[in-house]
């Protein structure tokens, strides 16, 4: 600036300034002059970005999008940031990409999605262009450059709400039938039942093709933190992200009101599968609040239509970038409900509905501590509720012992029906006992629950189980009758000799009670193991159901390994009818079964059972004796 010119400036300025106060009435100059001088403008701060209404909004409909168009979505991120938006570009539809269904391809950015890509737990995330709801983020692909995802169309989503809200069915049948089921628990082998119990979780399809965003698992009370032996294989089965989590601690379910303001669209919620010292809970996110409804994940849970599951709410903590598939770390809070559809566009909760559960109590006792006792609870379903409650007890045994090598589970089991209690007690030892005993539990419930003959309800399922980090026995070295040769009606006292592993030897007595109205003849008597005892018992007297009530006789039947047991039969004709033996029936009867064809009078039965005796033990037992007696007449 020249020299003086600045004197200059001011002096116009001050010229101005009078002319134009001159013209201005007195008393507006006089308060003008006294008004405080304005301080320096700040600069106006950026307003956050409105959060989604959880009221219905209007809906963009498909057939108007074309590629380029950009709008955005909502999705709880964490970092205490709570929900976030994102902006989302469209790239095209892909038409009838399922039956009656298309799914838009979009490319998002923002929230720092340019780094994680598409986040397992962003699935429901709702869409919008315009202020209108295109749908929910549901699709993607791991390992992608670029942060691009497929986007189910929100109409998809609504026609869920007019599927048919029948009662849970079982999930197809039983993993086993009748005729396998007792095979396996006959012979206590159990391999191969874990592969059929997890069929149906499997998700088809290449790991490296677009398919539905896996949802991240959280659990909380596995051994260590870590998840355990059994739900990792559910985990891998079903495509979840496994990712350790905490709880609220608000055990108290949410008031239908209280809930409804706190569950809006792009807030992350939970889906319960086990509750209680260990929890299990899948999260995703909120895409349509309505009134007492709520559409969330844009694609199927498991797929398993209807359903009673709990429906919670759940605060996403971090995420967890990754080169594979980034995902959300959340803690799972207050129930609010219960979800009612798991469809292929999406699931559909209620609010303030509550979910059936199956109580699960497991007590545990070991050489080293005494006994601990844990509660759960299961989602009630055919599918879920075995596998549930095996990965529970699973959980307990790996926290409190060993998880390889050798061990003794002397176990006791009782699920609950209307109808009976199913007792299934054994001694599982070896390197393969644990995974053994809680895939035999899995199994039996999952028949109970989806058997072929009729519906049969689970009430609760009680474990009881002592736990020995060494392998123990004991084995039958001799078996000697006090007589050979009785009377009917006489009690003969057979004496066993067992020589227990690395410990000493003993006597057992079991009593033959010979009944009054036992013909003359031979009768043979076998004293052995449980296994031994089982097997011969059924080489006798097969088992052949043709009803749910004598698959649970036949279960009725099997005796544990750490028992002694004392079996007599005698020569007698006789048949099976529909699954019922009929023993002792006179020759003629006998062959007019037998010639009535398959189904009715086979297998022939040659023996009549006249007496069964088990007698536990504190060790599992090995061997077997065949005696053969004779039975004299009575003298008059």
């Amino acid at each position: 600036m020249e020299p003086g010119r600045s004197h200059v400036l001011r002096s116009v300025k001050f010229s101005v300034r009078s002319a134009l106060l001159g013209a201005l009435p007195i008393a507006l100059v006089s308060a003008l002059a006294a008004a405080p001088a304005p301080s320096p403008a700040a600069p106006a701060a950026a307003s956050p970005p409105a959060l989604p209404s959880d009221r219905p909004t209007e809906i963009f409909p498909v057939e108007k999008l074309v590629a380029g168009m950009k709008g955005y979505g909502f999705s709880d991120l964490g970092g205490g940031k709570g929900i976030q938006r994102f902006d989302v570009e469209i790239l095209g539809v892909l038409k009838r990409y399922a039956p009656k269904q298309d799914l838009i391809l979009a490319q998002v950015s923002g929230a720092g999605l340019e780094h994680s890509g598409i986040i397992a737990g962003m699935s429901g995330s709702p869409i919008y262009l315009d202020g209108k709801l295109v749908g929910a983020l549901a699709y993607g692909w791991p390992f992608s450059k670029d942060a691009v995802c497929g986007i189910t169309p929100i109409q998809s989503m609504l026609d869920i709400r007019h599927a048919p809200p029948s009662p849970p069915v079982p999930i197809g049948g039983p993993a086993v039938r009748a005729g396998t089921l007792v095979s396996m628990f006959g012979q206590r082998q159990f391999s191969g039942a874990l592969d059929a119990l997890l069929a149906p979780f499997r998700r088809p399809g290449d790991a490296g093709a677009m398919a539905s965003l896996p949802l991240p698992v959280s659990f909380a009370g596995g051994p260590g933190g870590a998840p355990g032996w059994l739900f990792g294989k559910v985990a891998e089965a079903a495509g979840w992200v496994a990712a350790p989590a905490g709880s609220s601690g608000e055990s108290e379910a949410r008031s239908p009101k209280s809930a409804e303001s706190a569950v809006k669209p792009g807030s992350s919620l939970s889906t319960v599968l086990l509750s209680g010292d260990m929890l299990l809970a899948a999260t995703g996110t909120v895409t349509w609040v309505d009134r007492d409804s709520v559409l969330a994940f844009g694609h199927p849970f498991l797929s398993m239509g209807p359903i009673e599951m709990p429906m919670a709410e759940a605060q996403v903590l971090t995420v967890l970038p990754s080169v594979y598939r980034s995902f959300k770390f959340a803690d799972t809070g207050p129930v609010f409900g219960s979800v009612t559809q798991d469809r292929s566009t999406g699931i559909l909760g209620t609010f303030g509905t509550r979910a059936k559960m199956v109580p699960i109590t497991v007590r545990i006792s070991s050489d080293e501590l005494p006994q601990q006792t844990y509660h759960f609870e299961a989602v009630h379903n055919s599918m879920l509720t075995p596998v549930l409650a095996a990965i529970a007890i699973d959980n307990v045994l790996t926290t409190l012992e060993k998880r390889a090598g050798e061990r003794t589970l002397v176990w006791k089991s009782s699920i609950r029906t209307p109808d009976r209690n199913v007792e299934w007690n054994t001694v599982f030892s070896g390197l393969q006992a644990r995974e053994d005993a809680v895939t035999s539990l899995a199994l039996l419930a999952n028949y109970l629950m989806a058997n072929e003959f009729r519906d049969l309800p689970i009430l609760g399922v009680d474990v009881e189980i002592k736990h020995s980090d060494r392998l123990q026995n004991g084995r039958i070295v001799n078996v000697e009758p006090r007589k050979e040769r009785f009377r009917a009606g006489e009690r003969v006292p057979i004496r066993v000799d067992v020589v227990d592993f690395r410990g000493g030897s003993r006597r057992v007595t079991l009593d033959l009670d010979v009944p009054k109205d036992t013909p003359p003849g031979p009768l043979t008597v076998f004293v052995g193991d449980g296994n031994a005892a089982t097997a011969y018992d059924l080489g006798i007297y097969p088992a052949d159901p043709q009803s749910l009530d004598q698959v649970l006789d036949f279960l009725g039947r099997m005796r544990p390994p750490n028992s002694l047991n004392l079996i007599a039969y005698r020569r007698a004709a006789g048949a099976v009818v529909a699954g019922e033996p009929l023993a002792a029936l006179p020759p003629s009867v006998a062959a007019l079964l037998r010639d009535r064809g398959p189904g009715d009078g086979t297998p022939d039965l040659s023996y009549v059972r006249l007496q069964s005796r088990t007698l536990e033990q504190p060790v599992p037992i090995s061997g077997s004796v065949q005696l053969n007696l004779e039975v004299l007449p009575n003298n008059w």
